[in-house]
């Protein structure tokens, strides 16, 4: 989900754990364990109050915003379990936490909170540290939940399900409307009207940039990959040994090539994102727009100087009438192979945002986009307006994309293939280095990495 998605491969560096380093609870076959405990937590530490003593615990890892505001409700709700929550740090921090846990066979919270990108590593090699929760019927509310994050907990594998899907993130375009309008320039819906946008503003005398391409974006290139039809990462579930890794297809050349060239046109500027000097750019309308995912909104209305109302949303540029809808970020509850009632432990990640009052929370509160087929297809969340983008109905632009997502791959070693990932187009779109040369360097790093580490490639 959002602000951790944007740090996942800043903060995640201890996270990539190999096949062979793989240990912990889980039975022979790789099946993570089944176990019964309803005690083990009674002296559990919780950062939240337990309002209801001497009721079965469950431990709870998370960092959503207004978590605390979802866990009080449950317990509330809930006389027969209560959520023992901790923050144990947000992304990569918690994971690191995690794998140590592994490493000791002891720890580890019942349940966590998991990004779509990070569930691979955890289910990964000879031992599965993810509970397979269609054991317990969970394959029977796929309906609940939109495709692309169905997609996300069952990592391409008909045979188990890794998660309770929670929220996901639109991919779509901030536009400085104020920008568009003075120049009386037309927000662009294709990649080729994007790029003459770009030339219309600067022919007006626009001063600033069309757009950054940020050269720490991790997921964000993904996303633009996979408009082009391009998914270079192939993992399943149900052949965790395996690994697919194609960089150097047409796909991703063509988008590279795409911002190389806005880049040397002088359209595009390279500044990292979530820097002070990108925020700057971002809130002085020095960028005319952006393409993120919807819950980049969450992030720029909180920085100083930044209630302008000058943004407005819309659908991100497409190459044409075949570009799929994109995601990027988003997150899940997980239950650990280590959880004491594992029964338990699923039923506090099916039911924690299983009310439309918890839900609300997380959407209000906690900025969340939601993953929930029910509230996509309401009328209260379609006709939400927003006041940052001047009282705009967004979620008209975000909910078809939303639903239209259909998921992608990740790598059980994510962390390191996005650090590779920016080494190379780093120097393909900021120093104009050659396309095909840098791709094929960067397939054969990821492929020896991945042999190194005990996978089969293909």
């Amino acid at each position: 989900m959002n602000k951790a998605n944007k740090a996942f491969a800043v903060l995640a560096a201890a996270m990539t754990v190999s096949i062979a380093a793989c240990g912990g609870g889980s039975p022979e076959g790789g099946a993570a364990a089944v176990h019964t405990d309803k005690t083990a937590n009674d002296n559990a530490e919780c950062q939240n109050t337990i309002p209801k003593k001497g009721v079965q615990k469950v431990t709870v890892w998370a960092w959503y915003p207004a978590i605390e505001k979802v866990v009080d409700l449950y317990n509330e709700t809930h006389d027969d379990l209560q959520v023992c929550w901790t923050n144990a740090g947000q992304g990569g921090p918690e994971y690191t936490k995690f794998n140590n846990t592994i490493k000791a066979k002891t720890g580890a919270a019942d349940v966590i909170q998991l990004e779509y990108e990070a569930m691979p590593q955890f289910v990964a090699g000879k031992e599965k540290h993810l509970v397979d929760l269609k054991q317990f019927g969970f394959d029977e509310h796929k309906a609940d939940y939109t495709e692309g994050v169905w997609n996300g907990v069952t990592m391409d594998s008909d045979t188990g399900i890794y998660g309770v899907p929670v929220d996901l993130g639109p991919f779509v375009m901030y536009v400085r409307q104020d920008v568009f309008d003075k120049y009386n320039v037309k927000v662009p819906t294709t990649w080729d009207e994007f790029a003459q946008a770009g030339r219309d503003l600067k022919a007006a005398g626009y001063d600033g940039y069309l757009s950054d391409w940020a050269p720490n974006g991790t997921a964000v290139n993904l996303a633009l990959f996979a408009q082009k039809g391009a998914n270079v990462y192939q993992y399943s579930a149900s052949e965790p040994d395996k690994v697919g890794i194609d960089f150097n297809s047409k796909g991703v050349q063509d988008v590279l090539r795409f911002w190389q060239g806005l880049v040397k046109e002088g359209l595009v500027d390279t500044t990292d994102a979530n820097t002070t000097d990108w925020n700057t750019n971002m809130l002085s309308g020095k960028y005319a727009c952006y393409v993120q995912a919807s819950w980049l909104t969450g992030y720029i209305q909180g920085l100083d100087g930044s209630d302008t109302g000058a943004f407005r949303m819309y659908k991100a540029p497409v190459w044409d009438d075949a570009t799929p809808d994109v995601n990027q970020g988003g997150s899940a509850w997980a239950v650990t192979d280590q959880a004491k009632d594992t029964e338990a432990a699923y039923k506090v990640a099916r039911e924690l945002f299983g009310s439309k009052e918890a839900q609300q929370i997380g959407v209000t509160d906690g900025g969340l986009f939601p993953a929930w087929t029910d509230m996509l297809q309401s009328d209260a969340f379609k006709d939400m307006a927003d006041s940052f983008m001047g009282g705009q109905k967004v979620n008209e632009i975000t909910i078809p994309v939303a639903e239209g997502y259909r998921g992608y791959s990740f790598l059980p070693f994510q962390t390191y293939a996005y650090d590779e990932q920016v080494k190379a187009f780093s120097k393909i779109v900021k120093d104009g280095g050659a396309i095909e040369d840098n791709l094929n360097s960067l397939d054969d790093t990821l492929d020896k990495y991945a042999k190194q580490q005990g996978f089969t490639v293909e």
